[in-house]
């Protein structure tokens, strides 16, 4: 990688080397003690750590000490960021000293050696007497343990991503919030990430990367899934383009077009819009609906307008709880929630696209 910086030092692991899909991978064990070093999470290629599973994985580790315990631990996968090379006559992997391995998969294993090395050094230095020697040979096998890793080399972060993915997406599934963080393959998803960091209404009104739903008093306009959708339907229509609307050819101007949709949209929003208490904007099927009705005004309205201005009309209409006129829009008002509560996602996308249909007024700025 660019950055990194090679000492020409080496340390070597016995293991084995081959290729997948034209790439170079490497197999080996590496010793707790070493996995603490080399073994590193990167946020922009994982999600975060939760310290409750890691925890679990400590103890689990730790019981494993006792010699009747049946336990193990499953490879982890990771890329070497760095300089990793095998050696033939030796049947060793070597690791500059300067590189990472950048998890993959397993970030929450590694984690749990750490935790399990952390709680072992201290009883050591605490104990005493006969119960120091037994705790000071504990740590020593809990040291020269190895966990099984499967190395990649020379992989781009969008590649790690991918796999990351992939590993995910083949074993336990992650949230689809945050399985879309990572899956680079789906043109709608590649655009909402890049437009939730990029859109300066999106990045002040806050797009959640890996939530699947948001409570009220969680000030994000809408989770990434959400995002997803809605560029979709504004786009194709639906949130899954099996005709291929989008493409790698158009794809650059659809994204630049759906950035001006967004910020026209939510020119004249409520300032805090995203408070679900007050307005429906930050419910997945309103945001989704007007995705679809601007799908509707961009290809199947008859009349001969300004589309921007119907746009800044989105959001000057009333999107409280209590707008009556809402009623019968995919859904209805309930008197002992004081909330518009939608019948079912499917129903409230379609009742707001009809909502807009029916209600929504073109606003004409040189009057202003």
């Amino acid at each position: 990688m660019s950055h990194f910086s090679p000492s020409n030092i080496f340390v070597s692991f016995s293991g084995a080397t081959g290729t997948q899909f034209g790439r170079n991978i490497f197999i080996t064990t590496i010793p707790f003690k070493a996995a603490e070093r080399f073994l590193v999470v990167f946020e922009e290629v994982q999600r975060k750590i939760n310290k409750k599973r890691a925890k679990s994985i400590a103890n689990y580790i730790l019981n494993g000490l006792h010699r009747d315990n049946y336990c193990f631990l499953s490879a982890v996968t990771a890329t070497c960021r760095g300089y990793i090379k095998y050696e033939e006559a030796t049947n060793q992997v070597s690791i500059d000293i300067n590189s990472n391995l950048s998890i993959n998969d397993g970030q929450h294993r590694v984690e749990g050696i750490k935790m399990a090395l952390d709680i072992a050094r201290k009883d050591a230095e605490k104990a005493n007497g006969s119960r120091k020697n037994e705790a000071l040979e504990r740590l020593s096998r809990l040291e020269e343990m190895c966990i099984p890793v499967v190395i990649f080399d020379n992989m781009s972060k969008a590649h790690e991503q991918q796999l990351f993915h992939d590993l995910n997406l083949l074993a336990s599934k992650p949230t689809k919030s945050v399985s879309l963080k990572f899956d680079n393959t789906d043109l709608y998803n590649r655009m909402a990430k890049e437009l939730a960091a990029t859109n300066e209404t999106l990045v002040t009104l806050g797009v959640d990367m890996e939530k699947t739903s948001l409570s009220e008093k969680r000030e994000e306009l809408m989770v990434l899934s959400t995002l997803r959708n809605t560029i979709s339907y504004m786009i194709a229509g639906t949130d899954k383009d099996n005709n291929g609307v989008l493409n790698l050819d158009n794809y650059t101007e659809k994204r630049n077009e759906v950035s001006e949709i967004i910020d026209s949209i939510f020119e004249e929003m409520p300032d805090k819009c995203y408070d679900r208490s007050q307005y429906i904007i930050g419910l997945a099927a309103t945001i989704q609906g007007i995705g679809k009705y601007v799908h509707y005004l961009i290809n199947d309205f008859e009349e001969d307008m300004d589309v921007d201005g119907y746009l800044v009309g989105i959001g000057r209409m009333d999107w409280s709880h209590s707008n009556p006129k809402l009623n019968g829009y995919g859904g209805s008002y309930d008197e002992s929630k004081r909330r518009f509560v939608f019948s079912g996602t499917g129903s409230g996308i379609n009742g707001i696209c009809n909502f807009l249909k029916d209600n929504n007024k073109k606003v004409d700025r040189s009057n202003e």
